[in-house]
């Protein structure tokens, strides 16, 4: 692939919309970005193609979206042999992408406090619903909840109403 970023190298840790959006982004401007999934299911927007109310459809388009132009690995972060393997990555990466809690970066091996030790020189993107300090920081959540609780409803999240 060719494109201003072109040599540049991203690991996408990210699920849902934000982080892999911003990472599919790199990779259209030609940045190596390698995504990675859980062992067995995979990532879970690999699913949402079947969910009601979206375009019946022989192809999840919402996954082909946030994943075109990315490379695929499945690592177990839960175990040492997968954190042992994103740890190799991250010593030659130069963007680190995330959106899950402080407190599970932590647990995989992935908080910014472990990487920077790796890579120094890591940019770590880290994209959380409620962020990163306060009562509420381990609270998952994020917009693609809301709008898609409202398209099961018929209703529009609050923020929306007019």
């Amino acid at each position: 692939m060719t494109g201003v970023l072109q040599g540049l190298k991203v690991i996408d840790s990210a699920t849902f919309v934000a982080g892999p959006a911003a990472a599919v982004i790199l990779a259209d401007f030609g940045a190596d970005v390698v995504k990675i999934e859980p062992v067995g299911a995979g990532d879970p927007q690999r699913v949402l193609g079947g969910l009601p109310n979206l375009p019946k459809a022989d192809h999840n388009y919402a996954w082909t979206i946030a994943s075109r132009s990315k490379r695929t690995l499945a690592l177990d972060l839960k175990n040492e042999t997968g954190q042992g393997i994103l740890r190799q990555l991250a010593r030659s990466a130069d963007v680190f992408i995330t959106n899950q809690s402080p407190a599970s970066r932590s647990r995989l091996g992935i908080s910014y406090e472990q990487l920077s030790q790796i890579n120094p020189r890591l940019v770590y993107a880290a994209l959380t619903g409620y962020g990163e300090t306060g009562p509420e920081v381990e609270r998952p959540g994020f917009d693609a909840h809301a709008h898609l609780g409202s398209l099961g409803t018929g209703r529009q999240p609050a923020a929306r109403r007019r």
